[in-house]
């Protein structure tokens, strides 16, 4: 028994002998060696070779706690009384203490597996009853104590190693035993087609409670966060519910939640119908399927405790619904916004003064959130969103008109409505009441007489304008006027978005339509005409609202003129360019010519004509595609300068020959006069009382000349002599001497008469 030991060793005078201590003390030594052996014996049976041993086991820690209270006896007789009466010396007594300290090494590691081992079996009951917590709180200190030696050399113990492994594979154990119970008891459902993506069809999440309901699942969760895999499963399950729940939600009208309750079972089912179009369902109702979810979650699931957190004001003890909160409600909230929110902000000031039950709404579902910790006090990004209205709304109005500028711009331009001086916007019928197209324009011509200019100054030319461009011109005009009604900064904002749309015509329409522009002339013309007839709106738009515009665009910045010299310049740019594709093109086919020698030899003569002819057809086809969509005097001076290139190239072609025949003079004069009466026909306007040869002689600067050289082929030495009129004549304005001689000597024979001719024409 311990106490007839203790009693052996201690005396109750309180004087012991050096012998009978040495004695008392060699007898408890070999005591503990024994114990000692019986502990490693039955660790490295339970551990090691694992050899069914509970009742040695039990056996064993109760001998190892009487030895240890005995030992506590000894040590205290031996420092409080024995100690202070030994005569003996210090060598003597310093291997007393020694002796004992080993002793005590031996029982603090016997009594350190004991420990261990009961908190072994600690963790396998608890966890068969479904205490994680308790079990995982002894995994912590199994942990602990094998971290921390008590004794030096202690690692190098093969039990202690062997008992290091076997918690490892313990911990690993309970790590996917609560695995297993997270699984069976939040079940997801989530059908996939066969290309992974997720069909509208059927989402289901199942909360299975155990005989102990939600404090298992309580205990679960504290058991994770103490093994460290919390922040893993709960991140899991956010992407799910965010991913196959929350986004259906706000984003399907469809969509919705039945619940379903069976013993030990409950269930939410999101059915969606299968449909073409998605249509998102408003505020309201989205907000009334999310408060259902949340409120599924929070009773059975989420409102369990979850350990501590850190926020901004240090550690504090959260539900699982607070960190489901810091995971994913930024997610949320931003899903929230941008797939329901965004399509309720009104664009009309209709709609405006009803979006105030939309904030109402939204801030009851924001204190919803907040009440179940799902939301932290300082996410307000819901309320902060439908809080600025006014500007989400002239956000969203610039935005509507961006788009649908960019859709007239980008669109075909082929399509085109007739503008004229009393239809300044083509024949569209206008866009307000207020503001008709006539009164634009009494107002552009009032302007004009206030400085003192020509009516006709303000007056557009009747000319073909793309109807893309004219329903963007009615849309500026449009935005104007609701901007004059607006608050100041919507105003503002609708001003800019106007400057946007012109700003985004210049950049993209050349770059979009740059291949149309260059091979179609019809198209080319008609952009000339929509530059012209967008520069002629800027020059006055700004001037018809400015003073109606709040004070920050009455200062001068309330106008377009800036843009009106740039606007102009694309559309000459671009019609210039095209003008010189098409001389290109004339000249191309004037080569054919072979420089119109020996035309009267057949095959010339027919290589001519096809030249000849293929030009007249060129520019007749330019006349279908460009007499009716340019002003008239626009066409008059595109269809002069291309003419003009060709008679150039003829005349110089037909004076550096050398020779001229009689019959190649016949047939070129020929040729050359039907050439003429063919271009006379693409200046013939209908009900155009000017005649078609004041039409070339004003366009086709070398028309003159042309002239003259017909008559050249066609004349004698004398005709031409007369015409020369010793260099004062209508022949000697248009060619110098040296080309007249040139011709003179190729039409005619060298005779007396001719060097008399020559010697006349200096």
């Amino acid at each position: 028994m311990a106490t007839s030991l203790v009693a052996e060793i201690l005396t109750s005078a309180g004087q012991l002998e050096k012998e009978e201590i040495l004695t008392k003390l060699g007898r408890l030594t070999k005591r503990v060696n024994e114990i000692k052996l019986d502990v490693y014996e039955l660790t490295k049976n339970q551990y090691n070779d694992f050899v069914p041993s509970l009742s040695q086991a039990e056996e064993l820690s109760n001998r190892v706690q009487q030895l240890s209270s005995q030992m506590e006896g000894v040590s205290n007789t031996i420092e409080q009384e024995i100690k202070s009466q030994l005569n003996m010396s210090t060598g003597e007594f310093q291997t007393l203490s020694t002796q004992l300290q080993e002793t005590n090494a031996t029982l603090a590691i016997a009594e350190k597996l004991m420990k261990i081992d009961e908190l072994f079996k600690s963790v396998a009951k608890a966890t068969s009853e479904e205490e994680f917590s308790t079990a995982a709180s002894c995994l912590l200190n199994i942990n602990t104590l094998l971290s921390f030696p008590v004794v030096d050399g202690e690692e190098e113990i093969n039990v202690m190693q062997n008992l290091r492994t076997e918690y490892s594979v313990l911990k690993e154990k309970f790590v996917v035993d609560l695995g297993e119970f997270w699984k069976t008891h939040v079940v997801w459902k989530i059908p996939q087609d066969k290309s992974g993506s997720l069909p509208s069809t059927l989402v289901e999440l199942t909360l299975v409670h155990s005989g102990r309901g939600k404090a298992a699942i309580e205990e679960a969760v504290l058991a994770m966060e103490k093994t460290n895999i919390l922040e893993k499963k709960l991140k899991l399950f956010s992407d799910r519910l965010v991913a196959n729940l929350v986004k259906l939600l706000v984003s399907d009208d469809t969509a919705r939640i039945e619940l379903t309750e069976s013993r030990g079972e409950k269930k939410l089912k999101l059915i969606c119908k299968a449909e073409d179009k998605i249509v998102a369902p408003k505020p309201d109702v989205a907000f009334k399927k999310l408060e259902k979810l949340f409120d599924f979650l929070f009773k059975y699931l989420l409102n369990v405790p979850s350990g501590t957190v850190t926020d901004s004001k240090g550690d504090k003890e959260a539900t699982l619904m607070e960190r489901l909160g810091l995971l994913s409600a930024d997610k949320v909230i931003d899903m929230i916004v941008k797939e329901c929110l965004v399509n309720a902000i009104p664009s009309s000031k209709a709609e405006l003064e009803k979006f105030r039950e939309v904030v109402i709404q939204t801030e009851k579902f924001h204190s919803k959130l907040l009440s179940m910790h799902f939301l932290s006090e300082s996410n307000q990004g819901l309320l902060d969103f439908v809080g600025n209205v006014k500007v989400l709304f002239a956000n969203k109005k610039c935005q509507e008109i961006f788009e649908y500028a960019r859709n007239l711009i980008t669109s075909e331009i082929h399509n085109t409505v007739v503008i004229s001086p009393v239809k300044p916007i083509g024949e569209l019928p206008p866009l307000d009441p207020e503001a008709p197209a006539l009164k634009r324009q009494k107002i552009a011509e009032k302007l004009a007489a206030d400085v003192q200019l020509s009516e006709n100054i303000t007056r557009l030319p009747v000319c073909h304008i793309s109807t893309s461009i004219q329903s963007m011109m009615s849309l500026a005009y449009e935005t104007l006027q609701e901007a004059v009604d607006s608050s100041e900064q919507c105003a503002i904002q609708l001003f800019y978005a106007v400057r946007s749309i012109f700003e985004l015509f210049c950049s993209a329409f050349p770059r979009y339509h740059k291949q149309s522009l260059a091979m179609l002339p019809q198209l080319a013309a008609i952009h000339h005409n929509n530059c012209f007839f967008i520069a002629h709106h800027l020059m006055t738009l700004g001037h018809q609202f400015s003073q109606k515009l709040p004070s920050p665009l009455k200062d001068g910045s309330g106008t377009f003129v800036d843009m009106v010299s740039h606007i102009r310049r694309l559309g000459t740019d671009c019609f210039l360019e095209q003008i010189s594709i098409q001389k290109s093109q004339l000249l191309e086919y004037l080569q054919g010519a072979q420089g119109f020698s020996s035309v009267s030899e057949e095959e010339n003569y027919l290589s001519t004509q096809k030249a000849v002819k293929q030009v007249l057809h060129q520019l007749g086809h330019l006349q279908r595609v460009w007499q009716e969509v340019l002003p008239p005097n626009i066409y008059s001076k595109a269809m002069g300068t291309l003419v003009n290139s060709v008679v150039v190239e003829i005349i110089s072609n037909i004076v550096a020959l050398e020779d001229i025949s009689a019959d190649d003079a016949k047939q070129l004069h020929g040729l050359l006069s039907e050439f003429s009466s063919s271009l006379a026909l693409l200046f013939k306007v209908q009900d155009n009382k000017v005649n078609t040869e004041v039409q070339l002689l004003k366009n086709v600067s070398k028309w003159r000349k042309f002239k003259e050289l017909l008559l050249m082929l066609n004349a004698g030495l004398q005709d031409i002599a007369d015409r020369w009129v010793d260099g004062k004549g209508p022949l000697a304005a248009e060619f110098n001497s040296n080309e007249v001689k040139s011709l003179i000597r190729a039409l005619f024979q060298n005779t007396d008469r001719r060097a008399a001719v020559l010697a006349r024409i200096h």
